[in-house]
């Protein structure tokens, strides 16, 4: 199983002669050293050829001393692989991946992978399979790269509309993060899911603006269907992003959250969806997401 794409130029036999000392994975010193000079390359370069199925077996077997370099070898390289690397990638693979990255044995790299996974179509249908593995990433303490990357990931997600009505059953764990320790009136907290109701005054958002950023475009892609409109007017979610948007200092974050409150207050024949999952004419130029890998 390898990643293949454009000639570099670089040496062949040496970059063969990379992945061999790489292959050994119980002699510390030279794979270490390998997965470096791989890191390296991947960093400078989208054209190598990778072994996706040794940096996998690196982590099945818990050679942990190889962890981070593989995460970045994997992270370099699907930047620009996401559909070929998608393709071989199993279920087991990614619960694997997520496994590492639940129980911190890397530095988010990983997270990273799976956000550049999501720019393909298969990688979308792949990970919409483990949501209930990724969700809880999202607010995963002390570690910001992994919490932004689950949110690309997830935004990245919601721009294909078929994957809106899966999203929407974790509803509540991507608002989250948006919720902060506003006390609402009784009828309104009454209204919400369990999961967000009378969260008390510890209750903090999300501090990066990036992250909140990331979580408002995943609802204003859902927000394009119909059904997910419709949870988000029954289910009380308007006050809880009202209060959101008036926490938000920054402009363009609070616009975009305004963008999703448009839609719920909103008569659908207003909002003038010009099919299920599309934006609202003349708001695609402004607050569509484009699928990046960065």
């Amino acid at each position: 199983a390898v990643v293949s794409t454009q000639s570099t130029g670089a040496d062949k036999r040496t970059l063969d002669a990379v992945w061999g000392c790489l292959k050994e994975l119980s002699n510390k010193k030279l794979s270490v050293l390998a997965a470096q000079i791989i890191v390296n390359l991947t960093s400078h370069s989208d054209t190598l050829h990778t072994n996706t199925a040794l940096l996998i077996k690196a982590l099945r077997e818990g050679h942990t001393h190889l962890y981070n370099s593989v995460a970045m070898v994997l992270s370099n390289t699907s930047r620009n692989t996401a559909d070929s690397l998608s393709r071989l990638l199993t279920e087991a693979d990614v619960s694997l991946l997520l496994r590492l990255l639940s129980s911190g044995q890397e530095q988010g790299y990983l997270a990273a992978t799976l956000g550049n996974i999501a720019l393909s179509e298969d990688g979308r249908k792949l990970l919409c399979s483990h949501l209930p593995e990724i969700i809880p990433l999202l607010t995963f303490p002390g570690n910001l790269i992994i919490r932004r990357n689950i949110a690309r990931l997830l935004r990245n997600v919601s721009m294909d509309a078929k994957n809106h009505l899966i999203l929407l059953e974790h509803l509540p764990m991507i608002v989250y993060p948006l919720v902060g320790p506003e006390e609402l009136a009784e009828e309104d907290e009454e209204k919400l899911p369990l999961d967000l109701q009378y969260l008390g005054e510890d209750k903090t958002r999300e501090s990066d603006l990036q992250t909140r950023t990331l979580i408002s475009d995943t609802l204003f892609q859902m927000g394009g269907s119909y059904k997910v409109r419709e949870v988000y007017r029954a289910e009380g979610y308007y006050e809880l992003l009202k209060c959101y948007d008036q926490w938000e200092g920054d402009d363009d974050a609070r616009e975009r959250i305004q963008n999703v409150i448009y839609l719920i207050i909103q008569d659908d024949g207003q909002v003038d969806l010009r099919r299920e999952g599309e934006l609202p004419q003349g708001h695609e130029t402004q607050t569509e997401v484009e699928l990046v890998g960065s």
